[in-house]
């Protein structure tokens, strides 16, 4: 793996516990590691702390976004469609990017699964265009799956990552996530659905996306159909659709557009 030339690299994540995914990465890059949220989901139960031991024992550190949220205050602003929510925490991340001179950023990818993932790569998107505008530094992106296939992106493995896990890295991957009993379930469906691959091999996949872009992955998005589920059986109000997401991103590649 070739290291950043200048400054920490950044991991940015939606929820503690996506850092498990790329945990070779992040225990021989050591970067500065942003959370979006608590992971307190709609159970309301924090797991940071989880989170805060796997990267001690990485050697990486918590940066100054660090699950300040709760999950369900940023459902609200999705389904509120609130940009100035996003918008303002791009241009945070942004100043922090170039504060550290950083030139290589990592984080989870949007697949339609989780509106909150998608939204928070949306904004890192636009934190990583707003970055390169006003600090003039080329900051490498890329995205790593949480839900889809491992591997590069259909018809796209120019400027893939493969980091091939050895045997002294699958046996720390496994313990990281052997403790993080919050996402057991999490981490079976990735073994039943991929096999070992979740275990053998990490894949960093270049962002190509400019900020504003955002197209569902599946129409329409899981996230939409699984709301339906939850407002059917009278345990949600109001369901979070695709047009949220993109008056979302539309606002992001504004305020990018005229960084």
């Amino acid at each position: 793996m070739r290291e950043a030339q200048r400054g920490r690299p950044l991991l940015l994540v939606a929820h503690p516990g996506h850092e498990l995914v790329v945990h070779t990465w992040l225990r021989r890059a050591r970067p500065r590691v942003l959370v979006l949220t608590d992971g307190s989901g709609r159970e309301g139960v924090p797991r940071l702390e989880r989170t805060t031991a796997v990267l001690a024992a990485a050697g990486a550190s918590p940066g100054p976004l660090y699950g300040r949220y709760p999950d369900a205050a940023v459902y609200e602003w999705i389904l509120d469609a609130d940009a100035s929510f996003f918008v303002g925490l791009a241009q945070e991340l942004a100043k922090e990017m170039s504060a550290d001179d950083v030139i290589e950023v990592v984080g989870d990818s949007a697949e339609g699964y989780n509106p909150i993932h998608d939204a928070f790569r949306l904004t890192v998107n636009a934190a990583v265009e707003i970055a390169r505008k006003t600090s003039g530094a080329e900051i490498a992106s890329y995205d790593f799956p949480l839900f889809g296939r491992p591997g590069p992106k259909e018809d796209d493995a120019e400027g893939t990552l493969r980091i091939a896990l050895d045997a002294d890295d699958e046996d720390a991957k496994r313990s990281a996530a052997v403790g993080y009993s919050e996402l057991a379930r999490e981490m079976e469906w990735s073994i039943e659905h991929y096999g070992e691959e979740s275990f053998t091999v990490e894949w960093l996949r270049p962002i190509h996306a400019g900020a504003g872009e955002y197209l569902a992955p599946q129409s329409p998005p899981i996230y939409e159909r699984y709301g339906d589920f939850l407002r059917q059986s009278n345990q949600l109000e109001r369901v979070i659709r695709y047009e949220h997401l993109l008056a979302i991103a539309q606002a992001l590649g504004d305020a990018a557009r005229h960084a």
